[in-house]
């Protein structure tokens, strides 16, 4: 199956395209993202929306393209939130908004982003509200040559700052510096 974002005046495909331009969002850190209009492209081997539990799955060889950043995993499940939709005199009426709550990418899941992060675990769950993406079940974060690791990474991206949390597997970072050359003084 292929999705490419496009216009639509139907309010189905106008939810999924909202969730199509947030899917991506938490998978950078970058907040001038939210502010442009970029195709997303999605394929996988299904998809199925359900509006009783507000939810959209894809399913089965995921892949995720968004400029210069990828994503695979097994399975992409956007649980989505109803939110009224004011009418001109202010009341709710029939048709509802939806907003993300969470994007939930499960089963060897990897992330790519241009030029040199990327990064897998078996389960990345981002939080809309808390703008937090936390990775599970052996995550690793690269860039360039270096990597760190542990039981759960947070990011916390607004904040612009991460969290490695250990327990039965330590925390791990393994960091590159340039060789000193010999004869040289500091």
């Amino acid at each position: 199956m292929l999705l490419v974002m496009s216009r639509s005046s139907s309010t189905k495909n106008r939810c999924t395209m909202r969730i199509l331009f947030f899917l991506l969002i938490f998978l950078c850190t970058l907040p001038a993202w939210a502010a442009e209009t970029i195709p997303i492209k999605i394929t996988a081997n299904a998809m199925s929306y359900s509006q009783k539990n507000d939810q959209v799955v894809f399913t089965g060889d995921v892949y995720v393209l968004r400029q210069d950043i990828q994503l695979w995993c097994d399975a992409l499940t956007v649980l989505l939130e109803q939110q009224p939709r004011a009418t001109n005199s202010g009341q709710a009426f029939g048709d509802q908004q939806s907003s993300i709550k969470k994007i939930i990418a499960t089963g060897n899941v990897r992330m790519k982003a241009e030029p040199d992060r990327s990064g897998t675990c078996g389960k990345a769950t981002y939080d809309a509200q808390a703008d937090l993406l936390t990775m599970e079940d052996n995550p690793i974060v690269m860039e360039g040559q270096n990597q760190i690791q542990g039981e759960i990474i947070k990011m916390y991206i607004e904040e612009n700052r991460s969290e490695v949390i250990g327990g039965t597997k330590r925390v791990e970072a393994i960091f590159h510096s340039p060789a000193q050359k010999s004869g040289s003084v500091q």
